[in-house]
């Protein structure tokens, strides 16, 4: 078998989670989302720890392979706002998780990770 042969197959994105064919808005409800979150989360942070994937969506050029969701800019002062709201988001996600998570692995993607600069962050 050749190597185009097999890993000629289709393969999850990044891109939700669940991902979209699994989404049943008849058995949505918050209380279940968080209940799957806890208990996947405990699961998962026990034995191994958790892996994050932190959605980064700006870019100043357009990739011409990138199907992403970007927002292409030069305007490096959305990227501050962006940052402040994904830490809200996290400790949004730790009141519920209810533990101190031990991260596993760290995927940052979505546009460039390098277009965001380095800043100071208090209570980060």
């Amino acid at each position: 078998m050749s190597l185009v042969t097999k890993y000629n197959i289709p393969g999850p994105r990044y891109t939700s989670y669940p991902t979209v064919p699994y989404w049943e808005e008849s058995s949505f409800s918050t209380d279940r989302w968080k209940a799957s979150l806890v208990k996947s989360f405990k699961e998962s942070n026990a034995t191994e720890g958790i892996s994050i994937y932190i959605h980064l969506p700006f870019c100043e050029s357009l990739c011409t392979f990138c199907a992403c969701h970007k927002r292409i800019t030069k305007r490096h002062g959305v990227e501050n706002p962006y940052i402040d709201t994904l830490l809200k988001e996290w400790k949004m996600y730790t009141e519920i998780m209810g533990e101190r998570p031990r991260i596993k692995e760290l995927h940052l993607g979505g546009g460039t990770p390098t277009f965001s600069s380095p800043r100071t962050c208090k209570g980060c």
